[in-house]
């Protein structure tokens, strides 16, 4: 039997899908993905990339077809821009057309490391791996999550990067902020009626610029904490007035 990783690999996402009883979420009908397409051809523009790597990273280029790729970027339970579970960073690089240029990133986060299109100067599409003893790019490096962060990514309810968290909450039920200090305090959402395979970030222009002793996330964040206690890990379902999604994490099945 297959299991999903990438939604449990961090403590705080752990302790917040616990906060919710409902069912493993079930493949997206042809339906709901159809829906999805014609939501996105509202847009006025494609998903395009940058022609270089980052500074400081090590440029892959892909020699692939890039045949199955989607400039729509439909955001599904297994994949982004018709992208479905690569295996490993070789099969995702091979998935974009011949020449795209990739990020590769061995130190993202602690003990993991990312390779990442990137448009308008930004990472747009992400991979995830462990990045233990990883200090250059292979193509057989396992592949543990997919991450989205480009605004033109949606997923089938209208859900990605740039939507505010009151949509959100709309698309897929209550909200709640938590982050923990025993794992960089960095903050996750999670959505009561949202598929397992998503994990969620906001941010909030408001949190950003208050200043008080409060217990904060580090980082971007969108969870307002005001009056909240607690020891190591905080937790609420408030959010600052203008909090928005920036990161939308898929997990992919082993």
């Amino acid at each position: 039997m297959k299991k999903r990783i990438g939604a449990a690999l961090l403590a705080p996402i752990i302790v917040l899908a616990g906060c919710t009883s409902q069912p493993a979420a079930e493949p997206e009908s042809d339906d709901n993905v159809d829906a999805g397409r014609e939501a996105l051809r509202g847009d006025a523009q494609g998903l395009t990339f940058d022609a270089e790597a980052a500074e400081g990273t090590t440029l892959v280029r892909s020699e692939g077809s890039g045949d199955s790729f989607d400039p729509e970027c439909l955001i599904t339970e297994t994949g982004m821009a018709g992208i479905e579970n690569p295996a490993t960073l070789g099969e995702f690089v091979e998935a974009f057309p011949a020449g795209t240029a990739l990020s590769f990133q061995p130190v993202y986060m602690v003990d993991f490391g990312s390779l990442c299109t990137r448009s308008d100067g930004e990472d747009s599409l992400c991979v995830v791996f462990e990045s233990y003893e990883v200090e250059e790019y292979r193509p057989d490096i396992p592949v543990i999550a997919m991450g989205v962060y480009a605004d033109q990514c949606r997923t089938a309810e209208g859900v990605g990067p740039g939507t505010s968290v009151a949509d959100a909450v709309d698309a897929y039920g209550e909200a709640r902020f938590g982050f923990s200090y025993e794992n960089e305090a960095r903050e996750y959402v999670s959505f009561a009626e949202a598929p397992d395979a998503y994990s969620f970030r906001a941010e909030s222009d408001v949190a950003q610029v208050m200043e008080d002793d409060r217990n904060r996330p580090s980082g971007r964040y969108g969870g307002n904490y005001a009056g909240v206690e607690g020891e190591s890990y905080f937790e609420t379902n408030v959010a600052h007035p203008d909090a928005r999604l920036w990161e939308i994490w898929i997990s992919t099945p082993l």
